[in-house]
Order: C-alpha cells, then sequence, then structure tokens
C-alpha cells in the first residue's frame, strides 16, 4: 500500500514540524512532501530523509513570513499537485495540506487547528490593519467556503486536542478523534538539577503569541525574564522591555534544554489548541505559568493530585502579575512534573497513531475487497 505524507510547510522548527519528524521515523514506507522546504532554518533531522517539494512554490517561498503571504494561493497548488498513485495520504496540516485534491485514495488529515487566519480573523491578525489583510478580509468567506471544500475531501480527521476537535466541529461539521502531540524527553539526572533565578517563555514572537503583556508585566515586577524565539515581533517587544528582559533567539535544543532545567517557571501567554511549551517545562522538571484557557487545561492537569502549572484567568499583565506572585508561595515537585510529561512520550504517540492508521488501511483493503 503506497503511503504519502505531506506537511504544510517545513521553513521553522515548530510544534508541527517536530510531530511531522515523527510521523516520518514511523512510516519509513512512505514518500514525503511538503510544499516549501528550506534546510537552513527547519530540524536539522529532515535532511536525513527524501523530501518532495513543490517545483514551483519552493523556489518562491524560503521563509515562513513568505509563505504566509502566499498561503490563499499555495492552496491551489496543493490541489493541483498529482498524489493519484497513492492508496492513503497523512496530511499534517494547518493550513495547505489538507487541500490535496488529486487522489483516489484516503486522505486522513492531523489537524492542528482550522486555519487561524480563515477561521480567526480578528485574533491573528489582532492590531494588524496593513493593506494585505485589508485584502484578506474580503476574500474570507470565500477562503472559508474553500477551505471547508477541502476539509470534505478527508476521510478521516485526527484533532491534536479537545479544542481542536470542537473547532473542526465547529468550523467543517466533522467528526474527529482526539491524538494529543507529543514531545522528545530529555535524558535528566533528576538530582542535578540546578534552579537558577530567572522566568523563561519559549516563542516565536509574533503578534497573535500575546508576548506583549508578559513583557509589561515582568518589567513592573522587576523579576529576570529569558525569552528564547525569533520573529517579525522582536524589534518592537524588544523596544518595550527593561533591562531585567534578556532575549535570546533562537537557540539548539541542548541549550533549549538547559534553560528549561534551569528555570523557576515557564510563562506560557497565549490561548492556544495545545502548546507543547509547558509540556517540554515538566519534562525538564519545570512548572508552568499559564492562561488558564484552551488546550493547556487539558494538558497541564493536575497528576496524582499534585500541581503541574499555576493558571491566571484574563491574558492582561494585572493577571499574570497576581500568578506570579502566587507561584511564589507553591511548592513544585521535579518527580511530579517529570512523570506528568512522560504520558506525552514520542513512542506512545507513534504507537497510537500507527494503530489508528493501521485501522483506515484495513478499511481500505475491505473496501477494496468488496468492490
Amino acid at each position: 500500500m503506497k503511503i504519502a505524507l505531506i506537511q504544510d510547510q517545513l521553513l521553522t522548527c515548530a510544534g508541527s514540524e517536530r510531530v511531522f519528524l515523527y510521523m516520518c521515523q514511523e512510516f519509513k514506507e512512505a514518500d514525503i512532501f511538503t510544499l516549501c522546504y528550506n534546510k537552513e532554518t527547519t530540524l536539522p533531522e529532515f535532511k536525513n530523509f527524501n523530501i518532495k517539494v513543490h517545483p514551483l512554490f519552493n523556489k518562491l517561498i524560503r521563509s515562513h513570513k513568505i509563505f504566509k503571504i502566499f498561503f490563499p494561493i499555495s492552496t491551489y497548488a496543493m490541489e493541483l499537485w498529482d498524489f493519484s498513485k497513492y492508496d492513503l495520504i497523512i496530511s499534517s496540516s494547518a493550513t495547505t495540506a489538507k487541500y490535496v485534491k488529486r487522489f483516489n485514495g484516503k486522505h486522513i488529515c492531523y489537524c492542528y487547528i482550522p486555519t487561524r487566519a480563515i477561521w480567526n480573523f480578528d485574533g491573528y491578525f489582532t492590531g494588524v490593519v496593513g493593506f494585505k489583510e485589508r485584502v484578506f478580509k474580503l476574500f474570507k468567506n470565500y477562503f472559508k467556503n474553500r477551505d471547508m471544500k477541502a476539509a470534505s475531501r478527508v476521510y478521516k480527521f485526527l484533532a491534536i486536542s479537545e479544542i481542536t476537535r470542537v473547532a473542526i466541529n465547529n468550523c467543517y461539521k466533522r467528526d474527529s478523534e482526539v491524538l494529543f502531540a507529543p514531545i522528545e524527553l530529555p535524558i535528566l539526572d533528576n538530582t542535578n538539577i540546578q534552579k537558577k533565578d530567572f522566568y523563561l517563555i519559549v516563542s516565536r514572537l509574533e503578534k497573535w503569541k500575546e508576548l506583549e503583556y508578559p513583557i509589561k508585566a515582568f518589567n513592573k515586577l522587576n523579576l529576570p525574564l529569558k525569552i528564547i524565539g525569533i520573529g517579525p515581533e522582536l524589534s518592537r517587544l524588544k523596544n518595550m522591555a527593561n533591562t531585567n528582559i534578556e532575549f535570546l533567539g533562537g537557540v539548539d535544543d541542548n541549550e533549549l534544554s538547559k534553560y528549561y532545567s534551569q528555570a523557576l517557571a515557564v510563562i506560557f501567554s497565549p490561548e492556544l489548541e495545545y502548546g507543547l511549551v509547558p509540556i517540554e517545562a515538566a519534562a525538564h522538571g519545570t512548572p508552568s505559568i499559564a492562561l488558564g484557557k484552551g488546550g493547556v487545561m487539558e494538558t497541564m492537569i493536575n497528576y496524582d493530585g499534585k500541581p503541574t502549572a499555576i493558571f491566571y484567568d484574563h491574558p492582561d499583565e494585572k493577571s499574570l502579575e497576581d500568578a506570579v506572585v502566587s507561584f511564589q508561595k507553591i511548592s513544585f515537585e521535579t518527580d511530579i512534573l517529570i512523570k506528568h510529561a512522560q504520558s506525552f512520550s514520542i513512542p506512545i504517540f507513534k504507537n497510537k497513531f500507527r494503530n489508528f492508521v493501521k485501522s483506515i488501511q484495513d478499511d481500505i483493503k475491505s473496501s477494496n475487497m468488496s468492490s
């Protein structure tokens, strides 16, 4: 049975790229596709695979910023791409990969969230009033109709969280199953974890990630905050920050692991459908101070009755300030945090995903036998 694995893009080192890497590792028999691939800016492990790219768009799109600009056009490219020789399509998608149209088999979509720019326009473009955003808004209903048609061609959806499952149902009128995304568990000597006097943010520096109010809060608290990540908001956020806030840019996995282990807590400020960062922090024995909305409420639950995070109610500086003060009075247990994170291991994810795919393959075989 011929399988095609398809990812929206491979231009960054974010969560969806890591999940797609685990899919590629599990399904070595599959051919791997993405609209555009830049080996210099995405995960280095993809160099070990034969990545097939779109012949035109791979030349045009070399960064995530350009990818977002080309998104509406690139969906047509994905529709025209020929996957007719494959019995099974597995897409990893929040944007373009789910638009595949020229195929004869079944399509499974592991969906991170229905495309934010289309279905959550105001939240995604918060405070942005540029020309391209105005044009996009004019065509928003047209894009919604196209997105729904793309979803109608999917045989089965897998959702990254209950939040995404509800969104798939609301936007696409489709049912789905939930399979939490995994994290790579670090090899740690718990006894050697030495906490230092700083808090940590790990995030792409984009408007919708809601990083402005944490900076304002830590300006007032005057506590050390380190921010790991790159993105278009870097200059603006730097100009807002006092000297107690340090921007570290992009770091490799070893450096990231070090900062996770040493931080007092990770600050998680956006409302997302999932959010890998709090789970990654827990795997390093570090709790999170998180906005109590979205997928984090599914993943950062108590473990054996003991806390894995502290939540605050409103996405504003005052609410976060109060949460940081409350955090300083709470005791977290390193072993509890690490045990909680282990339920999100890569082997568990791969096994569940493989079993789900096998059930679809059995459906295909049964269908072929009866026809």
